[in-house]
């Protein structure tokens, strides 16, 4: 019998170690990423975003089966959610019996999910190197992006049909 495959969670590419810019120098830097409020690694962004978009895609294509499409203000809604779950401000999103409601919940909780599947390599000042998850402030930058993304593509369709039609 085959043993089961692993769902490995996603890394980010390791970096140079102690003089890169994802090296911990001191113990307060280490307490300032704990506590979410670390530099933002831009570096890291694209990566971030493609592995987030790719598991939008695929729970928004999940919806299709059972007649579920979602307009981008119900998927902005969903990010903006996430954005204040970053912020540590509890879900303003409320369970719903009603299925669209519980699909675009649903999509939050996959969003939310997301970085504790993603890991960056990190030089602790011990001299370490250690995989940690995401840290809050490149999370909460990813989405914000993410949000200011597909506001502009939603703006550019706009423009773009008003010239044509």
């Amino acid at each position: 019998m085959r043993a089961p495959r692993r769902k490995t969670p996603a890394t980010l590419p390791a970096k140079a170690p102690a003089d890169s810019a994802s090296a911990i120098r001191t113990e307060g830097e280490l307490k300032k990423l704990i506590a979410g409020k670390g530099k933002t690694d831009t570096t890291q962004t694209a990566s971030v975003l493609a592995r987030v978009s790719s598991v939008m895609a695929d729970y928004l294509e999940g919806g299709k089966p059972i007649g579920i499409v979602l307009n981008p203000v119900e998927i902005l809604s969903a990010i903006s959610a996430a954005i204040q779950e970053a912020e540590g401000r509890p879900s303003p999103w409320p369970d719903g019996a009603e299925a669209r409601a519980f699909f675009i919940h649903g999509l939050y909780d996959e969003i939310i999910q997301q970085p504790s599947n993603i890991f960056e390599t990190r030089t602790f000042p011990d001299g370490t190197e250690r995989y940690i998850p995401l840290d809050k402030a490149t999370w909460k930058a990813c989405l914000q992006r993410l949000h200011a993304q597909i506001i502009a593509s939603g703006t550019k369709l706009g423009q773009s049909s008003k010239r044509g039609g």
